[in-house]
């Protein structure tokens, strides 16, 4: 199966809203009828845990009336789906956090809580009522009650290609104490929260086109790379991402240095998806934003040197500070990715010092020409991360290290172009960024090495 990942981002500081998927048709439909001696297909990458905790205001029974309710939703849903297969919402639970004296005098609740959660595919919407289970439990004599609900969401069947979005809406609660029923008790969604509870990509699982050469015969690593402009599918399917963090290092051989950088963001991540082969590669574009990165290191093995070191797209002229990423990612059979991400970007310094000396280069101290750095990784999930990276060991030669160029424009009283360049311009440098998705757990597979500083350094 391919990967992708686009990014469409406004211009700096603001950042673009999450890109929609346009021109899906289908419809939806509950899976109650489906065959449940079919099992499903298994998710191509697994499944990941979806949470999200909605403000509510319930009305309770006289004389506690409306009262704050926060309810935190969790569910197991799947990364991908084949199309056709029903989607499982499994390990569905609500948990309630109801204020002290809501329930008034009664020591301990049973019963039963209602949810209706959305399907959305494109503008088409079906609502996916739940009704769940709460437990005897205690209620204590002072602070919070939390009632923990379970139940089975049914599940969701699409026939088209496409991203299923799940919402989550307004709970409402039927309790019962001491065998007596209480008033039901209604609630109203708190207004302007994030309700999504979760996205599935949904993806018609075929077998591969015919490809030339030997039954069998693997191309080289890196062989599809230089990189997306290889790819020329013609049926690219795009699907939504999550927002992703990136931290990085890089290690300049000609100093000696190694530095860890600024954690970045890209948003409006988007995997494209060819439709007439879906087991070859696929796209990766987006955009992406980082920070200028201080470094310290030692010039010439004894001299403190520290300096601002920010990586600019190529039409930063114009003023522009977000970076275009074009890649491609090439299916494992695992159902993760080898991703091949070359970047060209500008090298800015600023704010040099040496030996605690202020080195003025001014304000257009830059790479005489773009760094190209081209980023390889394997065993990359589009749906979480990974790390991309240059590596000696890689067989490719482009993905080894990359060449910091020369500097140019560096210097304000005089020209400081030689002396910059002599320090730090040359080959054999390293570079890692690690990828994760916005909410997860820096998990060790998307981290790059060192990229944590020693503790007694944070």
């Amino acid at each position: 199966m391919t990967q992708q990942v686009r990014r469409a981002l406004g211009r700096f500081p603001v950042l673009a809203g999450v890109i929609l998927l346009a021109g899906v048709n289908g419809a939806l439909s509950s899976s109650a009828a489906t065959d449940p001696t079919t099992p499903p297909a298994p998710p191509l990458e697994g499944s990941a845990s979806a949470r999200q905790s909605l403000a509510n205001t319930c009305v309770f029974p006289d004389p506690a009336g409306e009262r704050p309710v926060t309810m935190d939703v969790q569910a197991t849903l799947p990364k991908v789906v084949a199309t056709g297969k029903p989607v499982q919402i499994k390990d569905f639970s609500l948990t309630f956090t109801i204020g002290e004296g809501a329930l008034g005098t009664v020591t301990e609740v049973s019963g039963v809580a209602a949810v209706e959660l959305t399907a959305a595919n494109g503008d088409k919407k079906t609502p996916l009522p739940v009704s769940l289970t709460i437990p005897a439990t205690k209620v204590p004599a002072t602070g919070e009650l939390k009632l923990v609900a379970t139940g089975k969401a049914p599940d969701v069947l699409l026939n088209v290609p496409s991203e299923l979005r799940l919402t989550t809406g307004a709970p409402s609660l039927a309790l019962t104490a001491a065998e007596t029923p209480l008033k039901p008790i209604t609630c109203t969604q708190a207004p302007d929260q994030n309700t999504l509870l979760g996205s599935v990509a949904l993806l018609p699982i075929g077998k591969p086109k015919p490809q030339p050469g030997e039954p069998g015969e693997r191309k080289k690593p890196g062989a599809d790379t230089r990189a997306a402009d290889d790819v020329h599918a013609s049926a690219l399917f795009p699907i939504a991402l999550q927002p992703f963090e990136l931290q990085g290092t890089s290690s300049i051989t000609k100093l000696g240095a190694f530095a860890r950088l600024k954690p970045a963001i890209m948003v409006n991540a988007v995997w494209e998806v060819d439709l007439e082969n879906t087991e070859g590669p696929g796209k990766v574009t987006g955009s992406l934003i980082m920070p200028p990165s201080r470094m310290t290191f030692l010039g010439f093995g004894f001299v403190p040197i520290s300096a601002t070191m920010e990586l600019l797209p190529e039409d930063h002229a114009t003023g522009n500070h977000i970076i275009d990423v074009d890649g491609v990612a090439i299916p494992e059979p695992s159902g993760s990715s080898t991703v091949l991400t070359p970047l060209k970007v500008y090298g800015k310094l600023s704010e040099v010092t040496i030996n605690g000396v202020a080195l003025d280069v001014g304000d257009h101290c830059l790479t005489a020409e773009p760094i190209k750095i081209n980023l390889r990784g394997e065993k990359y999930g589009m749906f979480t991360g990974g790390v991309v990276r240059t590596d000696p060991q890689w067989e490719d030669p482009a993905y080894k290290d990359f060449t910091l160029p020369a500097f140019s424009g560096c210097g304000v009283t005089e020209d400081l172009d030689s002396l910059l360049t002599g320090m730090a311009s040359g080959p054999g440098n390293q570079a890692c960024v690690g990828i994760n998705q916005v909410g997860l757990p820096w998990d060790p597979e998307r981290k790059c090495p060192n990229v944590d500083p020693p503790v007694a350094r944070r």
